[in-house]
């Protein structure tokens, strides 16, 4: 007995300076990746390697941060197929910039920063509410970065011709500008066009355009379930007595269809941003990032921006947003060492860096909130704070769907429900 008992004792002891040795590691080790010593981590994205480069490394610089990235630029064509290669092989990157179609993908692959460390409260304090979704049941999957919003480009020569004074701030004033705006022939071909909608090949950024209309009528289409996996809610009703995405495609739908009187786009015209950018069409939906864009294809173009059209009565603003944030993966050997890094990367005093290489907002409410004298960022901004999205499968196969749900209604193939139906169907499959 007396021999059992001693050797529970040493058992015991042995256990007990395990404890106080790890946790004196721990301790030390957390000290050392949260002070300003040396932390070397690598990275994978598909920002510009020059500007990301010299952003993190002028703020690095001037506040006297001992980081060090070695970042690498993808393609974002391949960027999916290279980092599953390599992470297949034990190898791979620290940390990579997570885009919005790569959340459900790359979710089981991904270190969740436990609540501990960044308590969800605080979370939802610092940054937008698109950036929610990178909130799960078991912790944070990333870190918000930057958000590129779904804003209204509008042709000012065009509203002024046209004694329109300001550019509609609701879908349904759209309409009433059309029967001003649309110019026809006598066989009524449309040579000027008031809005790109209601088709899908020749509309840029339809799938985006779509879900903001989704959204805006009540429904994320892919969202967290309370079991932590992804849940498709597109074809249900969610409390509305139409479902939000038979009011958001029968809407989008109608500006394709000769026999309404919101007819103004069709299959036959050129791609919308080559229409808006030749001056035949007064409004282009695109995004904050598409400006320089916009102005460098025609530098004589007279346009100006403003925040996408909510419904009429509307309480709750919203629009579409491509957010990116930074992610840890599992296979880094220094995730504590990665978080110090990325927490750096998305603090307020960063932003200052990354404003003077980017045109595009940041995520953090309290930088939002700051006035922007500058007209054009002060509408990427407010576009900002109201932008939404939601878990997408995966931005090729998604927008195939998508397309299919415009066009098999457009064509006479299916009925509004059963495009939707089926289109809901295949993202049912997408997230198998």
């Amino acid at each position: 007995m007396k021999n059992s008992n001693f050797f529970q004792y040493i058992v015991i002891g042995i256990f007990v300076l395990f404890i106080v040795v790890g946790g004196i590691l721990f301790s030390t080790y957390q000290s050392s990746t949260s002070s300003v010593s040396n932390i070397s981590i690598t990275m994978w994205g598909t920002l510009s390697s020059a500007s990301f480069t010299s952003f993190y490394s002028n703020y690095f610089s001037a506040n006297n941060l001992k980081y060090n990235i070695s970042y690498s630029q993808k393609d974002e064509a391949t960027f999916d197929k290279e980092l599953i290669e390599a992470l297949a092989v034990g190898k791979g990157p620290d940390t990579i910039i997570l885009p919005l179609d790569l959340i459900i993908r790359y979710t089981d692959k991904i270190y969740h920063i436990p609540y501990t460390t960044l308590p969800a409260l605080t979370f939802k304090q610092n940054f937008i509410q698109e950036g929610e979704l990178y909130l799960t049941n078991d912790g944070v999957l990333a870190l918000p970065f930057v958000i590129d919003p779904l804003v209204m480009y509008w042709n000012r020569d065009i509203f002024n011709n046209n004694s329109v004074t300001k550019p509609p701030a609701t879908w349904a004033e759209i309409s009433t500008l059309i029967p001003k705006m649309t110019k026809k022939d006598n066989a009524k071909n449309i040579l000027a066009s008031t809005v790109a909608l209601g088709e899908f090949r020749n509309i840029n950024n339809a799938k985006d355009i779509l879900s903001a209309l989704l959204i805006q009528a009540g429904t994320s289409i892919i969202t967290w379930g309370k079991d932590g996996l992804p849940v498709n809610i597109l074809d249900q009703n969610l409390g509305h007595s139409v479902s939000p995405a038979r009011s958001a495609l029968a809407f989008f739908t109608n500006f394709s269809n000769p026999s309404k009187s919101d007819y103004s786009w069709n299959r036959s015209l050129p791609n919308s941003l080559e229409a808006f950018t030749n001056g035949d069409l007064a409004m282009y939906f695109g995004f904050a990032s598409e400006f320089l864009k916009i102005k460098n294809k025609n530098p004589n173009l007279n346009f100006e921006v403003a925040t996408l059209p909510q419904a009429v009565g509307t309480s709750v603003y919203g629009t579409y947003g491509n957010m990116l944030g930074f992610a840890i993966l599992k296979k880094s050997a220094n995730p504590a060492g990665a978080y110090t890094v990325l927490s750096a990367l998305t603090g307020a005093t960063a932003y200052p860096y990354w404003k003077s290489i980017f045109n595009l907002p940041s995520t953090r409410r309290d930088i939002l909130s700051q006035f922007e004298a500058n007209a054009t960022k002060a509408v990427f901004n407010k576009s900002a704070i109201i932008s939404k999205g939601w878990l997408d499968p995966g931005q090729e196969s998604s927008g195939a769907v998508f397309q299919e749900m415009v066009e098999s209604y457009t064509t006479g193939r299916e009925t509004l429900d059963g495009a939707i139906n089926i289109a809901s169907d295949k993202l049912d499959g997408l997230l198998k």
